[in-house]
């Protein structure tokens, strides 16, 4: 910590390493590796860690209501993740939306969801099950992908009297598309470029732009957006659900002293828009914030350094295939960013996304968190 007090205010009691919880899901990856101690990485690097949920931040009072009590800040960092807006699905039926919550949710954050869907999964017996996506910008791109594989896999692998239908309104996913229609071409219907129009909970139907579909279970992934303390702290952007940051120190536009790094971040560049929604480039940004506000208590100048992104994809089960996606950026000469992306497909692959995982998790909790 050096010359700054830090303190980390996390409502979950444990870190929940979401890449690896859809192996999780599909019972490749146990529990241990799943969940690891916030005290721990607490003592290991020296900060404090406060076991709370942040309810509200009042900026001009440098302060944010936790459900532990008050806490004054010099300088704030907001990793809230993501907001889910299941309401919309809903057009705002209270009751609904709480029918979704209780047994179709995307299950897309740490906690409790996870584990009901993967009771969910494990329960499935037969019928139609419906996956649908939101619009991009949203969390870890590949995620509803692999999950829509473990389904399909598990369809066959169990013979299952079963299929899945995937909505998508985004463009297709080429190497899923592949996957679905040389591999899966019986258990899968995938529906590109298709928006979910009305959704009834009760009786199980799904209105496309083109048809209906009838489901005996469920992943419905509502409309995604910055944290919801972003927004009532007034760090959106205009007409967007996304904060609004400055696109080297991830500085909130609104604030000079609050950073907003990870998900809830918005567009970055108007070539391609939004940093993917990323473990690893959440961890890079809140390097660079980190860097920047430890050069304005001492006075200097941050180094100018751009974030990047590995991201290992599961595309197949049996036989293992997947997919590296490396992201890396740079500025042009009008001071833009650009965005690379590099695709590796790879078959029967060995452990690199483990030593890749160990490693982040070594950084971001200490030596033991990693194995």
């Amino acid at each position: 910590a050096g010359a700054c007090e830090v303190v980390l205010v996390e409502r979950q009691p444990r870190f929940t390493v979401l890449p690896l919880s859809n192996r999780w899901l599909a019972g490749s990856a146990g529990t241990r590796r799943l969940h690891h101690d916030y005290a721990s990485a607490a003592a290991a690097f020296g900060y404090r860690f406060l076991a709370a949920e942040a309810l509200a931040i009042d900026r001009p009072a440098r302060r944010v209501d936790t459900s532990a009590g008050a806490l004054a800040y010099d300088w704030l960092v907001v990793a809230g993740g993501i907001s889910e807006d299941a309401a919309a699905l809903f057009d705002g039926d209270t009751a609904a939306t709480r029918h979704y919550s209780e047994h179709f949710a995307s299950a897309y954050s740490a906690g409790a969801d996870l584990v009901s869907l993967k009771r969910r999964l494990d329960g499935f017996a037969s019928g139609e099950f419906l996956l649908t996506l939101p619009l991009a910008p949203y969390r870890c791109p590949p995620a509803p992908y692999e999950r829509a594989v473990i389904i399909a896999h598990a369809i066959r692998s169990r013979r299952l009297k079963a299929h899945l239908t995937v909505v998508d309104p985004n463009p297709p996913w080429l190497a899923y598309q592949r996957i679905f229609a040389e591999r899966y071409r019986q258990e899968v219907s995938y529906l590109p470029n298709t928006r979910l129009r009305q959704l009834d909970p009760y009786r199980q139907v799904a209105t496309l732009d083109i048809d209906e579909v009838r489901f005996a279970a469920a992943i419905l992934m509502p409309p995604q957006g910055a944290a919801t303390i972003c927004r009532t702290a007034g760090l959106t952007a205009p007409d967007s659900a996304w904060a609004a940051t400055d696109a080297r120190h991830f500085g909130a536009l609104a604030d000079e002293r609050v950073f907003v790094v990870g998900d809830s971040v918005g567009t970055v560049s108007p070539l391609f828009g939004h940093y993917p929604k990323t473990g690893q480039l959440a961890s890079r940004m809140g390097q660079i914030a980190a860097s920047e506000i430890l050069a304005r208590v001492a006075g200097t100048r941050s180094e100018a350094v751009l974030p990047d992104s590995t991201c290992y994809a599961w595309v197949d089960l049996e036989p293992a295939e997947r997919v590296r996606i490396d992201t890396s950026y740079r500025r042009r000469g009008d001071g833009e960013l650009v965005q690379t992306i590099r695709q590796q497909r790879e078959h029967q692959p060995g452990a690199e996304d483990d030593a890749w995982l160990d490693a982040h998790l070594r950084f971001l909790l200490g030596p033991a968190a990693a194995g």
